[in-house]
């Protein structure tokens, strides 16, 4: 063993050379007489790597080891991570299989960011360094009640359902032999009686048409909640439209099937499925060749009133909305389709199936399913048109 003495007296040669200095640590010499440390060292891949440290005229024989001492913890807690199963390596091995499953598609409502951003920030920050197998049923239980502390109850419930995937691929993957989250929601305390997406009835779904025409949205924007009013069609079906996709001299619009949500899947594996098409009314067919001049040299009916040749934000309508005076409990944009469907059915004039059918509500496991536009678009036709006539049938 070299003393730091000793080392600074060797001479260079007419190669270069080394000594070492300690488990891994020597001191190579240059024949101009330059004198560096080196360290080799294998990596957490068990790959042999060789680094660096400095002059010895910077660094002395302490300080070197010392940081070699530093590059070796740094190394095993490396190891040790990537040994241990934490619950945040298996919630990120989680969203990466999902991402990858879902084979390249994005839906717009973004569902796969919005729950890798609720991991990092409601999961990971409590259970992110833990070991997965040591986690316990009750750390989940005081986890969903931290959440519901808040006052929030959506989030409560993002937590169960993400917490239950989580493990049960952990279960798949062999991590884990029990799920231990599942059920989670049964511990959450009730606050009100559960509501699907609020809806109007037939007289205030009158005035709301009407009320639309005199918002301060964009003029677009407008137009959009009409059309989403009149048709029944779905937010992601109503932004992507197209011009190509209307034929307004027949009063259709076709809607590619990879847009129709129990679709897109079907679509997306390799199925060859028929456009969605919905038959339009007068006033469907006048408010779309609006819409078209309005956004005349956009690729989309329904572009953005504020990024050219983009079509509008999934959110927009629920916000304008909102602008209109209306509280998120008492209509959606979403809920728009059930006022259509409570009135339609309840007028006894058309059949079930032909409603279905409009709203594209069919078996998201079978191709077809029950939707056929040939056998019922003649009737839905007519239905519209009555729908229409319907809701301009008062003035406010």
């Amino acid at each position: 063993m070299f003393t730091e003495s000793q080392l600074k007296k060797l001479k260079p040669k007419n190669e270069p050379y080394q000594v070492s200095c300690n488990d891994g640590l020597s001191l190579f010499i240059e024949p101009s007489g330059k004198k560096y440390w080196k360290l080799r060292f294998n990596d957490a891949n068990g790959k042999r790597k060789i680094k660096r440290l400095g002059l010895l005229s910077e660094l002395s024989l302490r300080a070197a080891k010392n940081e070699k001492a530093k590059i070796i913890a740094a190394l095993q807690n490396e190891i040790e991570q990537n040994s241990s199963i934490t619950f945040y390596k298996v919630s990120k091995e989680w969203l990466d299989f999902k991402k990858k499953n879902s084979l390249g598609d994005k839906p717009l409502s973004g569902v796969l960011e919005l729950a890798e951003k609720f991991i990092e920030n409601e999961l990971d920050k409590s259970l992110g360094k833990i070991d997965f197998r040591n986690i316990r049923r009750t750390d989940l239980v005081k986890l969903i009640r931290k959440i519901e502390s808040r006052g929030v109850k959506e989030p409560c419930r993002k937590a169960c359902s993400y917490l239950n995937q989580i493990y049960e691929y952990a279960i798949s993957i062999g991590y884990i032999e029990l799920n231990i989250a599942s059920n989670l929601n049964k511990v959450l305390m009730k606050t009100k009686i559960k509501k699907n997406y609020a809806y109007l009835n037939d007289v205030d779904v009158i005035q709301f048409y009407n009320n639309i025409g005199k918002s301060n949205s964009y003029p677009i924007v407008r137009k959009a909640l009409q059309i989403k009013s009149l048709t029944g069609v779905r937010g992601a079906e109503l932004i992507n439209a197209k011009k190509e996709h209307f034929d307004l001299e027949k009063r259709l619009w076709n809607i590619p099937a990879i847009q129709v949500k129990q679709f897109r899947r079907k679509v997306i594996e390799g199925h060859k499925i028929p456009d969605y098409v919905v038959p339009l009314s007068k006033q469907a067919v006048e408010i779309i060749e609006s819409a078209m001049e309005w956004s005349i040299g956009s690729e989309y009916v329904f572009n953005s009133p504020k990024k050219s040749n983009n079509h509008l934000h999934f959110n927009t309508m629920n916000r304008a909305i909102r602008l209109m005076g209306y509280s998120k409990d008492s209509v959606t944009s979403h809920g728009l389709r059930s006022s259509m469907s409570t009135i339609l059915n309840g007028s006894d004039l058309f059949k079930s199936e032909w409603i279905e059918a409009q709203l594209s509500h069919t078996d998201k496991n079978s191709i077809r399913g029950t939707y056929n536009h040939a056998d019922y678009l003649k009737q839905r036709a007519n239905m519209m048109q009555w729908w229409a006539d319907y809701l301009e049938s008062k003035t406010y």
